[in-house]
């Protein structure tokens, strides 16, 4: 009886002991963090050496995925955006350092993919070396995960200059049809909408002031010859993108300033991912009726943990890693 009376006096205590506990590991962080100069980072771009397998699954498929597009006669350039918070690193807080494991990251991917005969752009070492990093329009928004008006230029500089330093891809690419387009830079800044991150802040978080950034427009000096039909010609050169490629941050048009040429251009948000993205590119009329000679596939640094399978996705949007090579694979290669 003793016993029995001693365990369930036990069993109340741990049941008492959970009830206070329970709340407090509940309550997570907030996913934006407020650092120095009113700066906000998102917490997901942080990531460990336990996250390492993960990324390396992701960078085995996407080295498989070019070899079978390769087997077709398309260019893969893969484009990974660097964090923000390793670009901008002195506006973290005390409390958070960049760690060895985040503040290589990038270069370990590069090298990785390099090995694999991967054209990788390295928009890391690009973004840190050039000296508008430093000045008063930053590569990034300062309330916003996304890249800014000039942040979008210096990308898309960066990439037309990693491309054309690889001899194939540059061949493929003078081999494009050209087409003029302008670039007119407003010299007063407006004030942009309030960014992402600032949702995600804690209720009781100061007023941020909002970003002042250049407003940038890109225009095709002559509109696109016509069939008799009426439709353009689809161009052989095309970007999948992530949101940092969607219309509103002037990334296609920037490419298309860059390398003045014409380009499709597909993007996905983050809820379904890159991976199902890049699966309904192929699937598109864009893909299937004209292959592109380039494809750019652009993907933030932060998903690279996330492959296909990555379990906390929307359900609809997760595949076996396997699974996924194997049906975008029949899709490059099936004849339209």
């Amino acid at each position: 009886m003793k016993a029995n009376q001693g365990f369930f006096h036990g069993l109340l205590k741990a049941i008492a002991l959970l009830s206070f506990v329970t709340p407090l590991m509940a309550a997570e962080p907030a996913l934006a963090i407020i650092g120095k100069n009113e700066w906000v980072f998102y917490r997901h771009e942080i990531s460990t050496a336990s996250d390492d397998a993960e990324v390396k699954k992701s960078l085995g498929l996407i080295a498989k995925f070019n070899k079978v597009l390769a087997d077709q006669g398309i260019r893969l350039v893969v484009v990974v955006v660097p964090l923000k918070m390793r670009i901008y690193a002195e506006h973290l807080p005390n409390e958070l350092a960049l760690t060895d494991y985040l503040r290589g990251n990038y270069a370990r991917m590069l090298e990785f993919l390099k090995a694999n005969d991967v054209l990788m752009v390295d928009l890391n070492s690009a973004f840190l070396n050039d000296p508008g990093r430093a000045s008063d329009t930053p590569f990034y928004f300062r309330l916003d995960s996304h890249w800014s008006p000039s942040g979008v230029m210096a990308a898309a500089d960066a990439v037309k200059a990693g491309v054309m330093a690889d001899p194939a891809t540059r061949k493929l690419i003078e081999a494009l049809p050209e087409a003029a387009y302008t670039r007119k830079i407003s010299p007063r800044k407006r004030k942009s909408k309030p960014g992402d991150l600032v949702g995600l802040l804690p209720p009781d978080a100061p007023t941020l002031a909002a970003d002042m950034v250049p407003q940038i427009t890109v225009e095709r000096t002559q509109p696109a010859a016509t069939n008799l039909l009426g439709n353009q010609a689809l161009p052989e050169f095309a970007m999948l993108g992530s949101s940092y490629s969607h219309e509103w941050t002037g990334f296609p048009g920037a490419l298309n300033f860059a390398f003045q040429r014409d380009l499709t251009s597909l993007s996905v948000g983050a809820d379904q991912g890159s991976w199902v993205g890049m699966e309904s590119y192929l699937r598109n009329e864009a893909f299937q009726a004209k292959r592109p000679k380039v494809l750019i596939w652009e993907l933030p640094e932060r998903d690279m943990r996330a492959g296909p399978d990555y379990k906390y996705r929307d359900a609809r949007y997760i595949s076996g890693n396997a699974e996924w090579l194997q049906r975008v694979s029949a899709l490059v290669s099936a004849r339209p």
